[in-house]
């Protein structure tokens, strides 16, 4: 009988954790960079202003997993297993952003060189 209530205490955490850390909504990069070395001026703009709008929903997202964390309870068994995913999400988003920002960075510099 313990092994039984343990099983459902167990799943029942494990779905508290996935409920907990899913409503974080991915952004998604709806933008293709520009070749800076032959972009207008009003294309770079245009770029910019959705980098900027991908950069806030990303740095929501971010803010939004460190929210879901902090709801759920330290003293959970499976805290650690929900740590983890949550740091495995964190780190792959910031992984995203830089790449962007790397790109942007690079067509800002060869719209510069133009």
């Amino acid at each position: 009988m313990k092994l039984i209530v343990s099983t459902f205490l167990l799943i029942g955490s494990f779905s508290y954790a996935q409920f907990a850390l899913a409503d974080c909504n991915y952004p998604k990069m709806n933008m293709d960079f520009p070749n800076g070395a032959t972009a207008t001026m009003e294309e770079m703009v245009a770029a910019q202003t959705s980098f900027k709008a991908y950069n806030a929903n990303m740095d929501a997202y971010l803010d939004c997993l460190d929210n879901q964390l902090g709801q759920v309870s330290e003293e959970l068994d499976i805290y650690p297993d929900i740590k983890k995913l949550n740091n495995q999400k964190y780190d792959a988003a910031v992984d995203v952003l830089t790449k962007a920002a790397d790109e942007w960075n690079a067509a800002v510099r060869a719209y510069k060189a133009q």
